[in-house]
């Protein structure tokens, strides 16, 4: 008991004392508390947010993930911006384009309206490949031209020219090629030693003359198709079609004639207009249609099997007595099939839109204009 006073005098004088004003200033500057933030709904923050979110929906997402960060050293308990801020930084990480090309939505072509195609690698190796085969041809035929003598100036003509193709083909493609325009170069080289090949029958040309007239024809339509590639820029599908046009038209007209009789000069002259003029019409209806390669290869595939049954038809009606029937049986069967495939593949191309689509974007959501993500989908 005797204690009890003394132990009560030392406690009372162990407690600390109002701070002096040196001791205040101290303990100011060495510590200083954090802003107090009564709610998320109070944030002093919440136009940085409205700002960053509105830059986001604009795809500017470098300057929607500075506002958003900003909001976050500011009120760091946002209830949005931490999503939105990391959404920011997906889209900016190159890796984003996968995603950003799996979310995507595709674009369904309106009626009238055909699909672009992109550059693509695979277009260069095509191109490159058809055009060193071309170089590897012309300079043959100029050697044959020229009268050269040993075999090794032949060898070293053709190599030649087979580098000049790949090379012009890689260097003039650096900045992209697609699919459509290769097939437009490349269908121009083929129909031109076509051309030239039929020119020597129609004009009656031999010798040096003959071999120029299929050079001169291989690079005139090389050219052509450059033209069509650079200013029409057609699809793959597009060319495929302007090709089986050509193809089929020359396949009935050369049916038709060889029931009648006349020079071969006239029949491959004839010929040659034909396949010209249905190369151009072709060329020009499927600049209004959005057709797959693969659709016209099935067309193709029943122009054969019309031809086909046609001829089958006749040939077991008629054996093979009447050979005129048998042709014009065949003809009308390529027509009728090419009509068929047509009529029947109509809805093939279509079926590449029907894969579900899911795209991720922020919106503005409710009838109080709340901000947010919204989920859209096509099934």
């Amino acid at each position: 008991m005797l204690l009890a006073p003394f132990v009560l005098a030392v406690l009372v004088a162990a407690q600390p004392g109002p701070p002096t004003q040196e001791g205040a200033a101290s303990s100011a500057d060495t510590v200083s508390a954090p802003p107090l933030v009564a709610s998320d709904e109070t944030c002093a923050a919440e136009s940085d947010y409205v700002a960053g979110f509105d830059a986001l929906v604009r795809g500017e997402d470098a300057r929607a993930l500075e506002e958003l960060e900003r909001v976050l050293q500011v009120c760091p308990g946002h209830p949005y911006a931490p999503e939105l801020a990391r959404l920011a930084r997906t889209r900016l990480d190159p890796a984003a384009r996968l995603a950003q090309d799996t979310l995507a939505r595709p674009v369904v072509a309106e009626p009238g309206v055909t699909s672009k195609e992109g550059p693509s690698q695979g277009a260069r190796a095509s191109l490159t490949v058809v055009q060193t085969l071309h170089g590897i041809t012309q300079g043959v035929m100029l050697c044959s031209i020229s009268n050269c003598q040993d075999g090794r100036a032949f060898v070293a003509v053709s190599l030649l020219g087979g580098g000049a193709g790949a090379a012009i083909s890689m260097l003039a493609t650096r900045s992209g090629l697609t699919q459509g325009q290769a097939a437009a170069i490349n269908s121009g080289t083929v129909w031109g030693f076509g051309y030239g090949l039929a020119s020597g029958s129609s004009f009656d040309l031999d010798g040096d003359s003959a071999t120029g007239a299929v050079m001169a024809g291989a690079l005139g339509f090389t050219g052509l198709g450059i033209l069509v590639a650079e200013f029409a820029r057609p699809t793959a599908g597009q060319v495929s079609l302007a090709n089986s046009g050509g193809l089929w038209s020359g396949v009935v007209a050369g049916l038709l004639l060889a029931t009648q009789s006349g020079e071969t000069r006239d029949f491959v002259g004839i010929e040659q207009g034909v396949v010209g003029a249905g190369l151009l019409t072709f060329a020009l209806v499927g600049r209004n249609l959005d057709i797959s390669r693969g659709r016209v290869l099935l067309i193709d595939a029943g122009g054969i099997l019309g031809g086909l049954v046609g001829l089958s038809a006749l040939f077991l009606a008629f054996n093979d007595d009447n050979g005129d029937a048998l042709l014009v049986g065949t003809a009308v069967g390529v027509v009728a099939g090419l009509g068929t495939a047509t009529f029947l593949t109509r809805d093939f191309d279509a079926s590449e839109d029907e894969a579900p689509a899911v795209s991720v974007v922020p919106a503005t959501l409710g009838r109080h204009g709340g901000l947010g993500l919204a989920v859209l989908g096509q099934f």
